[in-house]
């Protein structure tokens, strides 16, 4: 990361550095609150602040929650079947981009959840799934 003129704005970039140092994948919250930091502590733009994030991100080779977040859900939308439903198979296909997206950091089962909550959000039902009994009690046991 370049160094700034701005002496705040260098500070915020080492405080960065130290929360990416080490990790794979940044959650919202831990955004949030580097973001508040920058904003209100060092006094910088949210624009500059978020863009210092990122190229920490960038430079440390870790995801961010919300860029995650959008490519699942635009895999989801591409999986989906023009009734938006989505099966159990490409669910699952979802839910291991995930994990491979967020560094292995997330839990397989955390991932699911993640999954869950993005198709919700985008109002994609799971698919009806089984031999004989075709159900979508697969969807309904994520989370539990």
């Amino acid at each position: 990361m370049a160094m700034t003129e701005n002496p705040d704005a260098a500070r915020f970039g080492e405080l960065v550095r130290l929360h990416t140092q080490g990790s794979r994948f940044l959650d919202r919250e831990e955004e949030r609150r580097l973001l508040e930091e920058g904003v209100t502590r060092y006094r910088l733009r949210l624009d500059e602040a978020r863009g210092m994030i990122r190229a920490a991100a960038a430079e440390e080779d870790m995801s961010l929650e919300h860029e995650v977040n959008a490519s699942a859900a635009q895999l989801l939308k591409t999986l989906a079947d023009r009734h938006g439903r989505v099966t159990r198979k490409d669910f699952d296909k979802a839910a291991a981009f995930y994990r491979a997206r967020a560094g292995r950091n997330v839990a397989p089962a955390d991932a699911q959840r993640r999954v869950k909550r993005l198709m919700e959000e985008a109002d994609l039902k799971p698919a009806r799934s089984g031999r004989i009994l075709r159900t979508r009690r697969w969807y309904r046991q994520i989370g539990e």
